[in-house]
């Protein structure tokens, strides 16, 4: 795919021996493309994404796959950006900066206009933009990111008291996984359940067709479990 380069000074090199494997979405909060990649590229600015997808459906990368961009950073402070509140299981579990492991994209746009909504360009480009980083990971990592739910996430998951509403709630997270994971060899009498479980991360969108094993099995009565006890 075509990507225009920058590199923003707000980074770090490398990933301190981690290897990314979610990729977290964000909105810009930018009145215009041009403001969001100049506020990237200030050094008081202290934040930076590896890539910016615009509504114009280009994409611009400003930090290496390889190096640590300055966008879910998580701390131990108990601060609002403390590990411990976040949704995430392996950022609770980590307690390291999410920023070590994950690859984060900007959307280009503002959450009180759309909460997170993408336009047609935009949604096609940062579809094709994910699976440009899966291929990359695993050139780089050997390392195959899950193109589900789980792994592709919200910074409002990572940091819900610092960022509750990035992306926002119109963010259209099953429609790039379904897009991901066509559903072409799902059967037709199973279609309905499968995007059920999928949209309630009961499970992962993915391999619809194989063997479960045991342990397969009880992760989804857990998480099953874990749905109705809500």
């Amino acid at each position: 795919m075509q990507i225009t380069r920058r590199n923003s000074p707000n980074m770090n090199v490398g990933r301190q021996g981690r290897t990314p494997d979610f990729i977290a979405c964000h909105i810009t909060e930018s009145t215009s493309l041009d403001g969001a990649i100049s506020w990237l590229m200030n050094p008081e600015a202290q934040v930076s994404y590896h890539f910016v997808v615009a509504r114009s459906g280009q994409v611009i990368q400003l930090v290496d796959i390889a190096n640590t961009a300055w966008s879910n950073g998580t701390t131990n402070n108990s601060d609002s950006r403390d590990n411990r509140h976040s949704t995430i299981a392996a950022v609770r579990e980590r307690r390291v900066s999410a920023n070590l492991f994950t690859i984060s994209i900007g959307f280009e746009g503002r959450h009180s206009e759309m909460q997170g909504g993408l336009v047609p360009a935009q949604l096609e480009a940062g579809s094709n933009l994910i699976r440009y980083i899966f291929e990359e990971v695993k050139r780089i990592y050997n390392f195959e990111i899950p193109l589900s739910r789980t792994n592709i996430i919200g910074h409002s998951e990572i940091a819900p008291r610092w960022k509750p509403n990035c992306p926002g709630r119109n963010f259209p997270f099953n429609e790039i996984i379904r897009g991901l994971n066509p559903p072409s060899n799902i059967a037709p009498w199973a279609e309905e359940a499968w995007k059920w479980a999928t949209e309630n991360k009961i499970t992962d969108g993915t391999r619809p067709t194989d063997n479960i094993t045991r342990q397969e099995t009880m992760t989804l009565l857990h998480r099953l479990y874990k749905f109705i006890s809500k």
